[in-house]
């Protein structure tokens, strides 16, 4: 018998993943699911949880939040398929604030507890990519949707703070406070053999297309084909973030003068400034100097 077992971060979406806890229970009892319920109590718990559920033996985990609770749960499904040989698959019924990696999913929806048990039952395995982000002198992670470096992280400490609204009103505040307060410093970028060194708002590299909940920043990325997505846009003023949102939300700002869409395996940042790094919406780092990517291509098999 296939081996599940489910991580569910309650405070995901603004306490909406744990108040559909009890709907959640009675569907998969309902279906004949065979499972174990795991709880997260703090961050990093996820990958704490995961990695010793494949140890333990499971085939299957489930990371039900969002996607901070998707990149902890991957993460610790990676360590444990490293450590015992194995290749548990991972799988995701989203709850989360802006759900962006499932996206580029056909068949998955946000918010669809029925079709993450569907997918249980019936399960099909996809082989995707990860990507690996090393800063140095402060470890690594894995990026299951993309890692943001420089305003876009700094937005995403801001959106960490606003809890009186939910969904993608969070977003569009979080960068309006970015805005009052980031300096684009110089970073040097290298990549597919080429150097790019001037001040920049940021640059994101994704193996997902869309972040921010409505922002499809790397609008031809494949989470399965062995690339890394990158965007990197030049210091825009005010005027200019407002003019270029509505062109970032439909994936068309490629050919603006201050934007470079690129693919790579692998991409250095480096800055003699502090950069705050934020993977898959979560700050990893608020001064990081040194920052290296890298594609590991089929890294863990998703169902879908």
């Amino acid at each position: 018998m296939t081996q599940i077992s489910i991580i569910l971060n309650p405070w995901a979406g603004r306490g909406k993943a744990g108040r559909r806890r009890p709907e959640l229970v009675k569907a998969l009892d309902e279906a004949g699911v065979s499972y174990e319920l795991l709880l997260t109590n703090a961050r990093g718990h996820a990958t704490e949880l995961a990695r010793d559920a494949v140890v333990r033996g499971a085939d299957v985990v489930v990371a039900i939040g969002g996607d901070g609770t998707l990149n902890e749960t991957v993460n610790g499904l990676y360590q444990g398929n490293q450590q015992t040989g194995r290749k548990a698959a991972f799988a995701v019924i989203p709850l989360g604030t802006g759900s962006d990696f499932i996206k580029v999913l056909e068949t998955v929806n946000a918010d669809d507890i029925a079709g993450g048990i569907a997918r249980l039952q019936n399960p099909k395995r996809r082989p995707i990519d990860l990507g690996l982000v090393e800063i140095a002198g402060q470890g690594s992670r894995l990026l299951l949707n993309a890692v943001g470096i420089g305003f876009d992280a700094q937005a995403a400490a801001e959106a960490l703070k606003i809890t009186w609204v939910s969904g993608w009103p969070v977003y569009y505040i979080a960068i309006a406070r970015a805005l009052m307060n980031y300096k684009a410093f110089p970073m040097r970028i290298n990549f597919n053999n080429e150097t790019l060194e001037r001040p920049m708002m940021f640059a994101t590299i994704a193996n997902g297309r869309h972040q921010g909940a409505s922002f499809l920043m790397t609008p031809d990325a494949h989470i399965d084909d062995g690339l890394l997505d990158v965007c990197m846009v030049d210091m825009l003023g005010v005027v200019k973030v407002a003019q270029y949102i509505p062109l970032i939300e439909k994936g068309v700002h490629g050919k603006l003068p201050e934007v470079r869409l690129e693919r790579v395996k692998t991409i250095q940042v480096t800055c003699a400034n502090d950069l705050p790094v934020a993977i898959d919406g979560e700050v990893f780092s608020t001064t990081a100097r040194n920052i290296t990517v890298t594609n590991i291509p089929g890294a863990v098999d998703l169902l879908v």
